[in-house]
């Protein structure tokens, strides 16, 4: 009997440990689940996956979304917002245009423990297109810093002289020849010239190979021309005088360009007026302003005198 009433003695403990148990974890759901309900918006980066083979997605991805949430005031604010990222599967996306909905479900587990309220934008509308590739031809283009026809360049050269684009087919078949820009340099004269270029593609496009060699030959020459320059000031030059007034110079131009009085007026001869005090004189640095393509030949006049009259000295018996 003794056994019996002991047997039933721990039988209750037991319950109330069960049923002290049951009350403390409906206390703690209801504290973390029920109670204290908050609403927070947070930016989730966006990451994308899946994307078929074949397929190019030319439009309407974007980097991230902001998710309207609600829970918890201790899980909202144990979320590490500056690592919140969700990958989307785009592996049912065909060619055209393919919505993509943002659900709770979507954005992966991360957030799967709050009600999600809203979600903008609601959806992606995802474009897609064929990848596909095209062998094109190299143009060659020449561009000069002189007027049109003062660098003379013959036997233009690209090598390969063709590349293997590959990017949307929409985008491809608008493209017979993909230009390849050279710059000339306007000091050049009689000389070959080999230079690497990068390919320069649109959007989504990329080239095999993406550098090309160029050779091209300048074959105009240069000539040097004698210039009377006047010395002018850069500034507010009141009560200055600066001696020599003009310097001569010789410059080396292109050949094309000797007799353009228009090209030639370009070059400046600048000083920039000192303080003075009156009275006193100061060698000032001249500063040459050469147009493209001159040079200035030494030895050529580095500075010119500058000074301020004394003041004027009272007459007598005043």
């Amino acid at each position: 009997m003794k056994i019996f009433e002991k047997g039933r003695a721990v039988g209750i403990k037991h319950w109330l440990a069960l049923l002290l148990s049951f009350v403390a974890a409906v206390c703690m759901w209801y504290a973390i689940s029920v109670r204290d309900q908050l609403e927070a918006q947070l930016e989730v980066n966006i990451d994308y996956h899946g994307i078929p083979a074949g397929l190019v997605v030319t439009d309407g991805l974007i980097s991230k979304i902001t998710v309207r949430l609600r829970g918890p005031v201790a899980l909202l604010r144990a979320i590490p917002q500056h690592r919140l990222n969700e990958s989307v599967d785009l592996s049912h996306i065909t060619k055209g245009v393919t919505v993509v909905p943002f659900t709770g479900e979507s954005i992966g587990p991360a957030l799967r423990a709050f009600e999600v309220v809203d979600i903008q934008p609601p959806r992606l509308v995802v474009r897609a297109d064929a990848l596909v590739e095209r062998s094109v031809p190299l143009k060659v283009e020449v561009r000069s810093p002189l007027r049109g026809g003062a660098l003379k360049v013959e036997d233009i050269k690209a090598r390969p002289d063709t590349v293997i684009l590959r990017g949307p087919e929409s985008v491809l078949l608008g493209i017979d020849s993909l230009p390849v820009e050279i710059t000339l340099d306007p000091k050049a004269s009689d000389t070959r010239v080999q230079t690497s270029v990068i390919l320069d593609t649109p959007s989504l496009v990329t080239a095999s190979p993406t550098t090309v060699q160029v050779g091209y030959s300048i074959t105009s020459g240069r000539t040097v021309v004698s210039r009377r320059c006047r010395v002018a000031w850069a500034g507010s030059s009141e009560g200055l005088r600066l001696e020599p007034q003009e310097v001569r110079i010789l410059v080396e131009v292109p050949e094309a360009l000797a007799r353009s009085a228009d090209y030639l007026d370009k070059l400046k001869v600048l000083v920039t007026p000192p303080r003075l005090e009156p009275g006193q004189s100061r060698s000032v640095p001249i500063d040459y302003r050469l147009p493209d393509g001159m040079s200035l030949l030494q030895p050529a006049p580095t500075s010119v005198m500058v000074s301020r009259a004394p003041l004027s000295a009272p007459a007598a018996g005043q």
